[in-house]
């Protein structure tokens, strides 16, 4: 916006044919947790606020609560036993069903009343950039569709030097209920996750570290805008 006001011709073209629409916070509950102990930075609260567990961990973080990319509706639970966790006291625990929680919900409705064609999500941390499909190794995508997300990433990461991949190519594991596999596999979404960060950033980095971490996802962003959406 600040640079469509500048007189940047490529902000305003973007602007006139795109319909941009951003969620600052997905995990509001997180945010206030980890905002509230660590101020600094370092905070691991990465699940909702919703007591499913009294146990707490060695550093008294409280491990109540939904990890909300477990918690929507596409292949929600699809193993017991990897992906998602069925126990509250878990890190990924999915919630007690798919879209059981309001902040899922919300993402939900916000696809519903705009007609979206693409998200793009941003997550800690990881360095790397992330596509569908999460939930199992071998689930399969159709090979125009993989690549057109491999020439996409390519274009995405070109300059920051994330790495690019499925989510068990790019992070190294799979998950289930996540929300980049409910957006392309019950919508035909184009869905991609950043994931910000490296391990010393981890989930709450330091605030000294938020102008270099917002930076480096200011190309992808911009390249997944132009894009995505076709000539709408």
């Amino acid at each position: 916006l600040h640079s469509a006001e500048e007189g940047d011709p490529g902000a305003a073209e973007l602007l006139s044919r795109r319909k941009l629409l951003f969620l600052p916070s997905l995990n509001p509950d997180g945010w206030a947790w980890n905002e509230r102990r660590w101020p600094r930075g370092g905070g691991m609260k990465r699940k909702n606020g919703l007591r499913t567990c009294s146990r707490r961990s060695a550093d008294d973080q409280i491990t109540d609560g939904v990890d909300l990319n477990r918690n929507f509706g596409f292949q929600w639970g699809y193993t017991q036993e990897a992906g998602s966790s069925g126990r509250g006291c878990d890190e990924e625990y999915r919630g007690a069903a798919a879209f059981s929680e309001p902040e899922t919900r919300a993402v939900r409705d916000v696809m519903d009343a705009h007609a979206v064609r693409a998200v793009l999500h941003w997550h800690g941390w990881g360095n790397s950039l992330a596509y569908p499909f999460a939930y199992d190794w071998h689930a399969p995508l159709p090979s125009a569709e993989l690549e057109r997300y491999q020439e996409l990433s390519r274009a995405m990461t070109s300059l920051n030097g994330y790495s690019h991949g499925r989510a068990w190519e790019s992070v190294g594991y799979h998950a289930n209920g996540e929300a980049d596999d409910w957006g392309y596999g019950t919508r035909g979404l184009l869905s991609m996750s950043l994931e910000v960060g490296s391990s010393r950033d981890g989930f709450w980095p330091s605030p000294a570290r938020i102008g270099t971490l917002s930076a480096a996802t200011l190309w992808p962003a911009l390249t997944f805008a132009h894009r995505a959406g076709g000539s709408a």
